[in-house]
This record gives structure tokens, sequence and C-alpha cells, in this order.
């Protein structure tokens, strides 16, 4: 998968100007993407070049927010059919240009989205069908990729702090730990789906407490979580391509650092009565801290493969509510294991970490025994294994 990622490369700005791009606009949206621009077009033209087919296979309206560009942008975006531009009088910010771009959609949903990424096939379909086949759905993220082939985000975590933490970032692809459907905290707002307006009515709107930047989906998460009782869902299935800097802080500027830490106390004052009621700590992240959002009893299941019996076992459950998983000995029959993953469980099995270490079953259940009540297993040695493991937090 990682090769598959690095094979795709932005297209010139050379392409688009023999090549114009015509999207096609629906007149009655179900879906209002809205992509806020400053300057960069090349990765603007690159963003709408990949929802092309998105277009195509929805009904769906691209608002483009111009956010006083000082390079050709405007030009640029006015040679391209099918969507609408908005051009602002003055600087705004991201967190602004959302709330305009959310004032002009006709669409019943709006999708969050920056121009600085690619969206990989079928995105729309996937964020959609947790709408369409799970109950209680607020919003919906998908899986953050570097171009470099790690993953970005797995869904974020919120620590009592007001501290967050992208789940899984900087893992290798092949993790099979960020590849389930599962609620989280929040996802981020590079790429996030949810209604145009709350189930009270309410047009869905950042709060410009958060200006000029940072935390604003975070806290939008959260309204949607705690004052509307609605779920955050990470879709691992839905994926996309983001140019983000992972150069382990060097893009961490004084300014960047200084406007994060003044929104986190913000954030912390104005969630603090949720925030304190449980114990969000800030550790690493460990298998008992990403469990926290289940209820009851958590189940590990230890095998050698995936059989018919062991389906029928957890055929019955929610598994975004209660936590199933699996670990195998080896990765077998990935119709079923891909299948299961939609369902909500997650099924880990020995794989190769970024650094090319190899990562045994021994390794995956000293990780993951701490966060779960009850092992099933047919072996012995491996019941052993996780109540020893388990005891040793």
């Amino acid at each position: 998968m990682n090769s598959d990622i690095k094979a795709i490369k932005p297209k010139t700005l050379a392409y688009f100007e023999t090549n114009p791009l015509v999207l096609k606009r629906a007149s009655q949206p179900k879906v209002s993407i809205i992509i806020p621009v400053y300057n960069q077009i090349v990765y603007t033209l690159n963003c709408l070049y990949s929802i092309k087919e998105e277009c195509e296979q929805n009904n769906v309206e691209i608002i483009v927010i111009n956010d006083c560009s000082t390079d050709d942008t405007l030009k640029r975006l006015n040679t391209v059919e099918g969507i609408s531009v908005i051009t602002n009088e003055e600087n705004l910010g991201f967190l602004k240009n959302i709330n305009k771009g959310i004032e002009a959609a006709k669409g019943d949903y709006v999708l969050l989205l920056n121009n600085d990424v690619i969206v990989l096939p079928n995105l729309l379909k996937e964020m959609f069908s947790i709408f369409e086949t799970q109950t209680n759905v607020g919003a919906v993220g998908a899986m953050g990729i570097h171009p470099s082939g790690v993953l970005l985000e797995a869904g974020s975590t919120i620590y009592s702090d007001g501290g967050v933490d992208n789940i899984g970032r900087e893992n290798s692809l092949e993790n099979p730990k960020n590849h389930f459907l599962k609620k989280v905290d929040y996802c981020s707002g590079y790429c996030l789906l949810l209604k145009r307006f709350f189930p009270d009515n309410k047009l869905v709107q950042l709060d410009e407490f958060f200006l000029p930047a940072y935390y604003e989906e975070t806290d939008l998460c959260m309204q949607i979580r705690h004052t509307y009782g609605l779920d955050i869902y990470y879709q691992p299935f839905a994926k996309l391509i983001h140019f983000e800097s992972i150069s382990y802080g060097k893009e961490v500027t004084d300014k960047k650092r200084k406007l994060v830490d003044k929104n986190k106390i913000n954030f912390y004052k104005k969630w603090k009565t949720v925030l304190d009621k449980r114990p969000y700590q800030k550790t690493r992240l460990n298998q008992e801290y990403l469990n926290k959002n289940y209820k009851g009893e958590k189940l590990l299941v230890l095998e050698d493969a995936i059989t018919p019996q062991l389906l029928e076992d957890i055929k019955s459950k929610n598994c975004t509510t209660y936590k199933v998983a699996i670990v195998l000995k080896n990765k077998l029959n990935i119709k079923n294991i891909e299948k299961w993953q939609r369902h909500g469980v997650e099924i880990v099995y020995p794989y190769v970490s970024k650094d090319n270490k190899s990562i045994s079953f021994l390794n995956i259940i000293k990780f993951m025994a701490p966060g779960f009540d009850r092992v099933e297993t047919k072996s012995i040695k491996n019941k052993f294994y996780f109540y020893l493991k388990s005891f040793n937090k």
C-alpha cells in the first residue's frame, strides 16, 4: 500500500493549462464540499481534479472560498467549470471561511475539505455509508495519509487538560490497528462530513471563540457529541492524501505554537465540566486508553485464523459500542477481515512497522492486553500470556 501512495504525484500547472477542469454540479446537491483556499493554486487544482469522480457519482456542489490569494488563484479558478467561487474582500482565515461556505451551501450535508489534499476513490460513498448503516451519527472523518506513505490520522483523541493527539500518527499503513470502523473523540477538519444543520435546526458554525485558528473542529465535534448526543466516527475505508509536513516538529512555528497553546486553554475552559468527568489523562496512546469510548466488557479473541464459528459468535454484537478485538497469528481470508473491520471489529495480525520491524503475535498481545477484560482462546499458553500482561500494566 505504501508504494501505491508514493506513486501518486500531483499534476503540474502545465497539465491544467492544456486540460481544463470541468466538474459536474448538481442543481439540488446532497452534499456541499467547502474548500477554503489561500494561494497554493497547484494544490487546489489537484484537489479539485481528485474529486471530479466524486461529482460524477454523487449530487455535489463545490464551494471554493478564495481568501484574498495573492497569486493567480482567482484567475485559475475562473477557468474551472462547475464550481462556485466566493472571493473575500479581506483575509478571513480558515474558521470564518468555513462558516461563510456553510452559510452559502445548499446541500443537506457539508464536507469540510482542505485544498492541500488528494481524495482517493469512493471517499463520499464510504463516508455516507456510515450515516446509512449506523445510528446516532453526528460526523464522519477519513483516514489521512501523508504522501511519504505513513499514516497521519486514524481519528483523534482528547485529554482532560484539553490536549489532543492524532491516533496512529506516523504509523505504517500496514498497521492493522488503524483499519477498523470506530467511534472517536473527534476527526480533523481537513476532511469532515456532517449535516449542515444541528438536530435543533441551528446552522452548523465553527465557534469564533477559537479565532484565528486551531481547535475549531475539535470544539465542533465536542458540540456534536456532548451538546447533541451524537457520535463521531472514523471511517478507514474513506482515504485521502494530505500534503502536511510531518518533519518531526519543524513545521511548528512560534506563532503556531502560541495559537495552539492559547486555544488549548480556551477549549479546556469551555468544556471543563465534560473533561473533568472522565480520566482523560495524557499518557501514551495504549490500548486501555484507546478503548475508553466503549461500553461494558471488552473482549479479546486470540486465534490462528478467522473461522465461521468465530464470526457467528460476534455477529450479533454492535462492535462500535461493545469492544471486540481479534488477534490472529496470520493474515488470512482478507475478504472476511475487511467485512468485519467494517462492522467495527478490530482485527490485528503480525505486520511490518514503518521502520521495517516485524511486530509479532506476542508483541501485539503485550500492547493490547491491558485494555481488555476477558480473553477467549483455545490456547492455554496464549491465555496465560494475556493475564500476565494484563496484570503488568
